[in-house]
């Protein structure tokens, strides 16, 4: 190079080279360019002296005469033959001088002077001061001249790993990034230096990416390949990139929020390409389970079991098995919905097929009652999870080719209700009143509930119950379950939930099922305006329920949810008793034009009230006990003529008395027609004071009421409107026993011998989420020791335990993991399962099983 550094900067250089322990330092200037003042130079404790022509006098002076002396042995022209140096000898015992620019960068950057004429060649690399610091920070080595190239190109894209394959992997990851945003200045800057070989060289040796016999490298081309690789073995192309490595370095740019854009790029340009190269036959859900590159894979096995829906019917066991394993994926969040559309279909069919098995053996309206609240009412819940999913996947391909299976699902719920309404109408007064003594009601819930919990005012001992309008029993048993696997601060792990069941009053409305909650007396409904008087004193709104339950219970109060949602706080000092009012659900499917929401609306209340019991438990109710007035009944459709029930002469009376009221579910009045298709009761024989007539249609049929709705109704007499939860939240206080996460298991399948490039678990969930047992997160990974060690998978699978399913079968979870070509440096590996520890970051051992490795044979483990 033409540079020359100041003598003065020579100067200090070289009396800096003498520090430690040097006694020789050598300067060999090729270029002569310092031969003429190299006399001009003097040092500090050392002699400089000119050796060119002069090596026997030199070495004499060195090595005889001034044996202790401190030199630099300056020599220009560059070396000779190492045979014909004959100061060879002071060479290697000296410490080495280069005096260009490629040597200051040298020192600078860590790097031997020997491998000067290599920084010669990238010197443009060397022109940005911000790289030779990055370079000099690098652990990465850059003794040799190969080593060195790749150290330039891992700083060029940023990287700071200091193993080669991590380096390697942020290398393709940064250039990535940087084609996917068209921005490659990386890359130039790596052309730009001559290491355009290197880099792409690295590609090929650590992440098998491998060019076409002529055809050029790109970054586009490799993420092609990388993206074929993330598929395994189903991807039927030589070509395409070593598989571990391309989980690991597109994986890691899926899982993290800020580099999640140029994966999507990525699978945005080649998911057709990557498509193309799977063939048919390997396109089935158990072939492509644990694939998780592109959303085709998600289409196919979602089509696949759309086909057998229409085929066959859905296979329940190999659809949730799926599932399990890939609702943890890269694209989980887009097809979440189309899942629990299928899921919910077979859900319902199995608890449909439940119903028309079992239903026969019901004995009497208590026999009803618990076949309902046993299983039954899972027709009614799976029918709205399938309605709801489908709402929320949108207006999708996959929504119109559901088309068949929805209308299958309305005609068979429209059977459902209208048989067991007819069997539960037909036991309705089978005890000659309403409610029966059988089953467990409404009207004595404040003293069984309430009175017998002995409320205090004092924390912990406080008892709050949230009554939530329209909260039908199937929403309730879902609430429950829900709460049960809540990771919520203040309930996982801290509170036990049960789901009980109970009856309202007839008819089922609002205004007589908030009443009936409240402490006994008599009821009677103002018939005029429907409105409900307990012992003659009004029960609507706040103040008047507040006003019936305070001398029950000295400083009760009644409270609004929603100014307590609002707020987000509570203060009960000196209230032993909380009841919150809560209104989603009624308010929402009772107006015309927001009914269709109805199913969304029981999905914001369940939220909703898990925030409210947060809320009660932080202000010191030691129990929360959430409850309904009614449930309600809805049907997708728009009912058609056959759904009304017809009484002209209802109409007639109703009209004609001023003191007569109805909905489309039921009328109050006096002298109400009698007629085929109404039930029709006095109001005694429905436990209320009074003289006047109750009537509701027979069956899921309504009544003609202009301007309402028709697809949600209550008031009438059906399970589901009749039959409402009575869910109970207990802190569990200190009972070490109740606040334990479930556990977790792993079970493995053959020889704990890893031969190929995966292995497989089974995550076993050890106790169903629910009465104190809180959920689990855990993670799972093989690594290449028992504790702490390197990670020898793609990436760790974290996976949340929460269910509260009974059955064991429906808590295991198959995680597959693939290895990464690390493992082959180990004769041994641990596959593990680690569990969070409480609300920390931290992770402990929950289960591990160590695996010899052999991977010679190369089979699929």
């Amino acid at each position: 190079m033409d540079e020359r550094i100041d003598l003065a900067d020579v100067r200090k250089r070289l009396e800096d080279a003498f520090q430690g322990n040097v006694r020789l330092v050598f300067w060999e200037d090729e270029g002569s360019d310092y031969a003429e003042a190299i006399e001009s130079i003097q040092l500090e404790g050392a002699t400089i002296l000119n050796a060119t022509h002069h090596e026997m006098a030199v070495k004499r002076r060195v090595l005889r005469q001034e044996p202790e002396g401190r030199f630099v042995l300056y020599r220009s022209g560059g070396a000779p033959d190492p045979y014909a140096d004959l100061i060879l000898d002071l060479k290697l015992q000296a410490k080495p001088f280069v005096c260009s620019m490629e040597g200051m960068w040298a020192e600078e950057c860590g790097i031997p002077v020997e491998l000067a004429s290599t920084i010669s060649d990238h010197a443009a690399f060397f022109k940005s001061k911000e790289r030779r610091q990055m370079l000099a920070k690098s652990g990465l080595p850059k003794d040799t001249a190969e080593s060195l190239r790749f150290a330039l190109c891992a700083v060029a894209l940023r990287s700071t790993d200091s193993i080669v394959r991590d380096a390697a992997r942020s290398m393709a990851a940064r250039a990535i990034i940087e084609w996917s945003r068209e921005d490659e200045s990386a890359l130039r800057i790596i052309s730009a230096a001559g290491l355009a070989q290197t880099f792409w060289s690295a590609m090929r040796e650590h992440l098998g990416y491998a060019l076409s016999a002529g055809s050029e490298p790109s970054v586009g081309d490799m993420s092609f390949r990388m993206l074929e690789g993330m598929c395994g073995d189903i991807v039927e192309d030589e070509g395409k990139a070593d598989s571990a490595e391309s989980s690991k370095v597109l994986g890691d740019l899926a899982r993290t929020a800020q580099t999640r854009p140029a994966f999507d790029y990525v699978v945005h340009e080649y998911k057709d390409a990557v498509a193309a190269a799977i063939p048919e036959d390997a396109r089935t859900p158990e072939l492509l389970a644990d694939v998780d590159a592109i959303p085709q894979i998600d289409q196919w096995i979602l089509m696949f079991f759309l086909t057998a829906e229409m085929e066959s019917g859905l296979d329940l066991t190999l659809l949730e098995g799926i599932w399990a394993r890939r609702q943890y994926m890269l694209f989980a969040d887009r097809y979440r919905h189309h899942y629990g559309a299928l899921l919910a279909l077979a859900r319902f069919e199995r608890a449909y097929n439940d119903y028309k098995g079992s239903c026969g053996n019901a004995e009497g309206l208590a026999g009803l009652f618990a076949g309902y609240i046993a299983s039954w009412h899972e027709v009614d819940r799976h029918y709205r999870e399938f309605f709801l999913a489908c709402k929320r996947m949108g207006e999708t391909r996959f929504r119109k080719a559901l088309a068949p299976a929805e209308a299958k699902i309305m005609k068979r719920y429209d059977e459902f209700l209208s048989d067991l309404t007819n069997r539960w109408q037909t036991h309705l007064m089978d005890e000659e009143r309403w409610p029966p003594a059988s089953v467990p009601s409404q009207e004595c819930f404040f003293h069984d509930r309430v009175e017998l919990a002995f409320p205090q005012a004092d924390r912990s001992h406080r008892l709050a119950v949230v009554i939530s309008d329209a909260l039908r029993y199937e929403a309730g048993k879902d609430l429950a379950e829900r709460l049960s696997a809540s990771r919520a601060a203040g309930l996982a792990g801290k509170i036990s939930v049960s789901c009980d069941a109970a009856v309202c009053m007839l008819p089922s409305y609002t205004q007589l099922g908030m009443a009936a909650l409240l402490p006994a007396g008599t009821l009677e409904i103002d018939h005029a305006s429907c409105r409900v008087l307990k012992d003659g004193k009004p029960t609507d709104g706040l103040q008047n329920r507040g006003s019936l339950i305070a001398p029950a219970i000295e400083g009760a109060r009644a409270l609004s949810a929603e100014k307590m949602l609002e707020k987000g706080s509570v203060d009960l000092e000196g209230v032993p008793l909380a009841f919150v009012y809560h209104n989603v659900i009624d308010k929402t499917g009772d107006a015309r034009d927001s009914e269709g929401r109805t199913f969304e609306a029981v999905d914001d209340a369940c939220d909703e009230i898990e925030k409210l019991i947060q809320i009660l438990l932080r202000a010191g109710c030691g129990k929360v006990i959430v409850t309904a007035d009614h449930g309600f009944l809805y049907q997708q459709q728009e009912p058609e003529s056959y759904v009304y029930s017809d009484v002209p002469e209802l109409s007639k009376t109703v009209a004609g008395q001023a003191d007569a009221a109805r909905s489309r579910r039921f009328a109050v009045g006096t002298g109400l027609p009698e007629d085929d298709s109404l039930l029709s009761y006095e109001a005694k024989e429905l436990s209320l004071k009074g003289d006047y007539e109750v009537v509701m249609p027979r069956g899921i049929t309504r009544l003609r009421l202009q301007g309402s709705g028709a697809r949600f109704v209550h008031g009438g007499a059906s399970a589901q409107e009749d039959v409402i939860p009575i869910v109970t939240v207990e802190t569990t206080g200190s009972h070490e026993e109740a606040t334990q996460p479930t556990g977790v298991e792993g079970f493995t399948t053959g020889r704990p011998v890893i031969t190929g490039p995966s292995v497989s678990v089974y995550v076993y969930q050890t106790k169903p989420c629910g009465s104190g047992v809180s959920p689990l997160t855990v993670r799972v990974g093989v690594y290449d020791k028992d504790k702490e060690g390197t990670l020898l998978c793609t990436h760790e699978r974290e996976l949340e335990l929460s269910s509260t399913s009974e059955d064991p079968e429906q808590r295991k979870t198959r995680v597959t993991l693939r290895l990464t070509d690390e493992v082959d440096d180990h004769s041994s590996a641990w596959l593990r399962i680690s569990a969070k520890v409480g609300s920390t970051t931290r992770y402990q051992t929950a289960w591990q099983k160590e695996y010899s490795v052999n991977r010679a044979f190369g089979s699929d483990f």
